[in-house]
Order: structure tokens, then C-alpha cells, then sequence
């Protein structure tokens, strides 16, 4: 409904948002001349009169430009018919041939039908004349008799039209620019005042991101125009300063302006300058100045600013211009800029802004398991390599690897794994972990002795333990590693029998024991582990490394009994910390 509503109210609703767009661009210059203290009304008839007058003169640039270069064109047809004839090339080649067998074929065909044909002539007709003019009558037109008034309005209605329209825009625009406030107020009203909040920001959003899309291409298409106008004028292409103009205007459209505004000189050169070289370079300059501004002024600019994608912008551009042609090509990214936002904040039209958004939408973790869910271990390390460039490694351990462990088990739980794709996930988290044990971004740093010390002491020993499978054990390795750089010595004793894990400990004198859990978890089978882990180290302190729980640790603590001495922590960073090291090593 919303779609045939636009369609159909094309008319009305055209002029209204080129009113919006010009509003958009003009109010800078409206706020400024206000607090010049030159009145309400004063500045806004100024500004509606600069833009009357800066389309005005470039309109009426472009027209004698475009007179004068008819008047020049009839002087190109020697050089555009020597053009034709250099393509051509020699009868004898082979397209020439190729193009004479085609018409030979036609004509036998031809023949061979006429032949199985009988042609009975009409009655009434004449023998001696040509079949074609025996079997088909002459066409006659009865052209009706005309006077001056009657060809002047044919010439002048094509024109009301544009005029018209620009009339109703500016009247808009001056209403707009005058009532801004009102119209805001009323926006908030017909929104709500229950969502009064999120309305002022959602509009405040959309003002400062279309106003500064458009002040800024404004600027690049004009300077886009001065430099492409340049470039012609000292090739020696005529009129180069209408298409500098025209280029500056055009790019306002995306992709059809921009091909239109490269075509035409491209086109005139080819007709005006015998040679080749001269075309060949207006087409270098053209090349070269669109990749200049489409992938570095463009993006430096205003590429990031916008929240849009490029593909969503190509989308925009076929829907919009489907529905209100040109101008549809014009309004359609600052359009789409007011979708995604509204997208934000109003959570049922949420799948705009997830579509046309320029925003990640997987996050990494769902990207790394995604990767290893389809077996590509060389992917995953790719995304690895990227999230270390920003973060630390701390960071990738507790925002990434752990809640794809998360996923893991609850898949796992779920019956959505196969037993393949289970293994090759944990054994190539294990294998990220170990590369990044030995890599210079995470290399087991050993501190001097007296660097890590707590309270006097020499640094700790401790030993991570799972409480069940290989997800506890992927776990374990990455608090150790942690724990390890910190300065720590530290070992992650593999899943067996868990009085085999604890006498491997025992074999150490231990400070500190770590007991690793992902959820889901059997918090029964937890207690018992703990309960065995106090009575086999009365003197160690024990830490419970829930991983990712929501629960809050002392509702934990409780569920599991845990003296006051022993702690519980849900995050790698967490546990580290509670080892109580020196606040510069736990940092690093």
C-alpha cells in the first residue's frame, strides 16, 4: 500500500521532498544569517532567492552553451564521416565477408519463400503496377491547417511544467526553512510523548546525517565540475564549460549522472579532433578523476558518515527513480539515509537498517563459528588476525572464543553437531590457541623474579582443571596462557578421571587451583568436583571459572558451598585480576 501510495502520489509528493532535500541544504546558511540578527523572515528569502538565482544562472549557462555548440556541430560531419571510415576498415576483412555471406543467405531465403507463395492480387487492382504497390495502398495524412498562437504554445508547454515544479519547490523550501521548529514540535507530537526521547534523537540523527551528506557532495561535485571543465578546456574540447557545469549537476544523480556527465564530452571529442589521442585523453581524465573521487575523496569524506551500504545505494537508486524517475535518482540517498535511521529506533521497521545499513551485522564471534562450522580453519585465522589489530588479546579470548565455545555446547547439547564438525571445531580453537602461544602478539613472557610478586611473596603456581570435556579444557588453556604472561606458572592439566587431575596436581606445590566450566553446567557435578578439590588442597585457594554465566557469583557461591576464602568469576579478565598481581602486568 505504502508502494502504490508513492507511485500514484508522485505528483504531490515529488516537489515535497525536493523541498525537504533543498531545506536540508539551506538551513546552515539560514541558522547563520539568524544569528547575524537579520530576522525570521529576512534569511530565508535571502537563501531562497541565492538558490533561485545559483539555478537560474547555471540553467541558463547550460542553454546558450548547448545553442552555441549546435551552432558548431554541423562543422564536425567531415571528421566524424572520417571517423566511420577509419572503423570500416577494407571490404576484403574478414567482417566484411562475414557481413556479405549474412546478405547472401537472406536473399536465397528469401527467394526459396516467395517461391512456395501465391500472391493473389485484389480485385480492382492494376496489373502494370509493382506488387508492393498493388497489394499495400499509399498512406495519405490530412494535415490540419494551423496558425502562430497554436505552434508558440506547443513550443511553451513543455516548458511550463519545470517551471511550475521549481515554483512549488521554492514555496515549500521557504515554508519549511520559516515553520522548522513547528514542524519538528509537530513530529514529536504525532510520535508521541511516551517516545518523545527517542523521536528527537532519531530526527536530530537524520537532520545532521542528510544535511552534512548533502553540504559535503555539494562541495566535491563542485570541485569535481571546476577540475573536469579544466581538464576539457586544455584538451581543446569545445564548450568545456558546460560540461563542467554539467558534470557538477549530474553527479547529484548516482551512476546515471555520472555516466552521462563522462559520455558527452567523450562523444563530442570523438567528432571533433581528427586523431585519436585527444579522445583517448578525455577519456584518462574522466577515469582518472572519477576513481580519485569515488574511492578516496568520497569515502574520506563522507563514505562513513552516511550509514548506508554501496549496495544499498544501487537498490535505492533502481526503486526510487522505478517510482518518481529522475527525481527519484536524485532523492533516493538522502531517502534511504531517513529508512535506515527510522530503522534504528522504531524496532518493528529494524530489518531497514539491518538491510540497508552500512553497520556489521554478525558479530565476530558469529563470524568465527560460522567459519569453523564450515570447516574453514584459514577463514577463522583471517578473522583472528583482523580482531587483534584492534583489541587485545584478553579481549579475544573473553569476546570471542569463549561464547563460540558457548555455542559449541549448546549445539552439541542440541544434537545440532556431528560428531566431524564437533572435533574439527575444538581441535582448531585449540590450534588458534597454541598459534597464538608462540606468536609475538601473545608470547608467554615470563616476568623477573620479584617483578610479579604480591605482598612480597614469589609468584604463584597455579594449575586450571576441566570439570568435564574439551570445552572446559579450551578454556583452562586460554586462563593459563593469561596467567602465564601475567607471570604466573601455570599449567592446564588435560580431562581425565578427576582423581587423576588431582593427583597430577598434587605432584606440584600449588597455590592455586582453577576450576573450568562452560555453560551448560550441572551445578551437582560442580559441587562434588569442588568439595573433592578442598579436601584434597586444604590450603590452596579455589577459583570457580564459570564462563559466560549470567547468574550473579554469590547466588553461586551459594548453590555450591564455597568457603569465603574461595572465589568465583564468570570472565578470563576477572580471573586474572583475582590473582592480585601488579596492576601493570595484569594490564598487559
Amino acid at each position: 500500500m505504502v508502494v502504490v501510495a508513492l507511485y500514484f502520489g508522485r505528483g504531490i509528493l515529488v516537489p515535497i521532498a525536493l523541498a525537504i532535500l533543498l531545506a536540508f541544504l539551506l538551513e546552515p546558511a539560514v541558522t547563520w544569517m539568524e544569528k547575524l540578527r537579520l530576522g525570521r523572515a529576512g534569511p530565508v528569502i535571502i537563501a531562497v532567492l541565492l538558490a533561485i538565482s545559483v539555478l537560474g544562472a547555471a540553467s541558463w549557462l547550460v542553454f546558450v552553451q548547448a545553442v552555441d555548440l549546435a551552432d558548431k556541430f554541423p562543422n564536425y560531419k567531415a571528421t566524424i564521416s572520417k571517423k566511420i571510415e577509419s572503423l570500416r576498415g577494407a571490404k576484403g576483412k574478414g567482417l566484411a565477408k562475414a557481413k556479405a555471406t549474412v546478405s547472401e543467405l537472406g536473399k536465397e531465403i528469401s527467394s526459396t519463400i516467395g517461391a512456395g507463395e501465391n500472391v493473389q492480387e485484389p480485385a480492382g487492382s492494376h496489373p502494370g503496377l509493382p506488387a508492393a504497390s498493388r497489394a499495400r495502398p499509399f498512406p495519405v495524412e490530412v494535415i490540419p491547417r494551423t496558425n502562430p498562437l497554436s505552434s508558440l504554445w506547443a513550443v511553451v508547454t513543455p516548458l511550463l511544467s519545470p517551471f511550475a515544479i521549481t515554483g512549488i519547490v521554492m514555496v515549500f523550501t521557504a515554508f519549511i526553512l520559516l515553520r522548522r521548529e513547528d514542524l519538528q514540535r509537530r513530529i514529536f507530537t504525532v510520535a508521541g510523548l511516551a517516545r518523545f526521547h527517542v523521536t528527537a534523537q532519531a530526527f536530530q540523527e537524520t537532520t545532521h546525517l542528510v544535511g552534512r551528506y548533502l553540504m559535503l557532495q555539494s562541495l566535491v561535485n563542485l570541485g569535481y565540475g571546476l577540475v573536469y571543465g579544466t581538464a576539457l578546456f586544455f584538451i581543446g574540447v569545445p564548450n568545456a564549460l558546460l560540461w563542467g557545469v554539467l558534470a557538477a549537476v549530474l553527479r547529484f544523480i548516482p551512476y546515471v549522472g555520472m555516466l552521462v556527465a563522462g559520455a558527452l564530452p567523450i562523444l563530442l571529442s570523438l567528432a571533433v579532433f581528427e586523431g585519436w589521442m585527444r579522445p583517448l585523453l578525455t577519456v584518462v581524465v574522466f577515469a582518472g578523476l572519477e576513481i580519485i573521487t569515488a574511492y578516496v575523496v568520497e569515502p574520506l569524506l563522507y563514505g562513513s558518515q552516511v550509514g548506508i551500504s554501496s549496495l544499498a545505494i544501487l537498490v535505492a537508486a533502481v526503486f526510487w527513480a522505478a517510482l518518481w524517475g529522475p527525481a527519484g535518482l536524485l532523492l533516493s540517498t538522502p531517502l534511504t539515509v531517513v529508512i535506515v535511521v527510522v530503522g534504528r529506533y522504531i524496532p518493528q521497521l529494524e530489518f531497514l537498517s539491518v538491510l540497508f545499513g552500512d553497520e556489521k551485522v554478525l558479530t565476530t564471534e558469529v563470524q568465527l563459528y560460522q567459519a569453523l562450522l564450515q570447516m574453514d580453519l584459514s577463514g577463522a585465522k583471517n578473522l583472528v588476525d583482523e580482531y587483534l589489530k584492534e583489541k587485545s588479546i584478553v579481549d579475544l579470548y573473553d569476546s570471542v572464543f569463549m561464547p563460540v565455545l558457548i555455542f559449541t555446547e549448546k549445539d552439541r547439547q542440541e544434537a545440532a553437531l556431528g560428531d566431524d564438525r564437533e572435533q574439527f571445531l575444538l581441535q582448531s580453537l585449540k590450534r588458534l590457541i597454541e598459534d597464538l602461544m608462540i606468536d609475538p602478539r601473545g608470547e608467554v613472557r615470563m616476568i623477573p623474579a620479584g617483578e610479579a610478586r604480591n605482598q612480597g611473596n614469589e609468584a604463584m603456581t597455579l594449575a586450571c582443571i576441566p570439570a568435564r570435556d574439551e570445552a572446559d579444557q579450551i578454556m583452562a588453556m586460554m586462563l593459563a596462557h593469561l596467567l602465564t604472561r601475567a607471570g604466573c606458572r601455570t599449567s592446564a592439566v588435560p580431562p581425565a578421571t578427576l582423581e587423576e587431575m588431582l593427583g597430577e596436581m598434587s605432584e606440584h606445590d600449588t597455590d592455586m587451583v582453577y576450576i573450568s566450566s562452560v555453560p551448560p553446567l550441572a551445578v551437582s557435578h560442580l559441587r562434588s568436583i569442588y568439595k573433592k578439590a578442598r579436601l584434597r588442597f586444604p590450603k590452596c585457594k579455589i577459583g570457580i571459572g564459570l564462563w559466560g554465566y549470567p547468574a550473579e557469583p554469590d547466588a553461586i557461591r551459594t548453590r555450591l558451598g564455597l568457603v569465603d576464602t574461595d572465589i568465583v568469576v564468570t570472565t578470563l579478565s576477572k580471573a586474572v585480576a583475582q590473582v592480585s598481581l601488579s596492576p601493570d602486568t595484569v594490564a598487559q
